[in-house]
């Protein structure tokens, strides 16, 4: 038998990882807004959401959100925002080694390429 997309480790599959990046993203977005905008100073939960990989799952949570909502709205077949989210958080670390010109950058920036290694083997393991 051949194992489809959609492996599960544990408690931890890929609807489960998508819901907890998508909670860290809207952590993101509202530190952003209500310390912009709002007049508020950060907090100790904000500091933990600062940040480039944090941003970078801003980025794909609003991506792979209006993606789903667009392939939703005109009743397309289903649309696996798991693996849309996997390949761009490939796409952002390998870039990133890309322009660090070696693997370094992997090690450098260890919670991207952790995530992305963990939303790609949850996607398509």
């Amino acid at each position: 038998m051949k194992l489809r997309g959609g492996m599960s480790l544990g408690p931890l599959n890929p609807n489960n990882f998508n819901g907890a990046c998508q909670v860290a993203a809207a952590v993101t977005a509202a530190a952003a807004i209500t310390e912009k905008y709002g007049g508020l100073g950060e907090t100790a939960l904000t500091k933990k959401f600062k940040g480039d990989w944090q941003n970078t799952n801003l980025i794909i949570a609003l991506v792979t959100g209006g993606a789903s909502t667009v392939v939703a709205s005109v009743n397309a077949a289903t649309f696996n925002a798991a693996k849309l989210g996997a390949v761009l958080w490939l796409v952002s670390v390998l870039s990133k080694a890309k322009d660090a010109g070696d693997a370094s950058s992997l090690m450098d920036n260890k919670e991207e390429t952790l995530i992305a290694a963990a939303a790609t083997y949850l996607a398509f393991a």
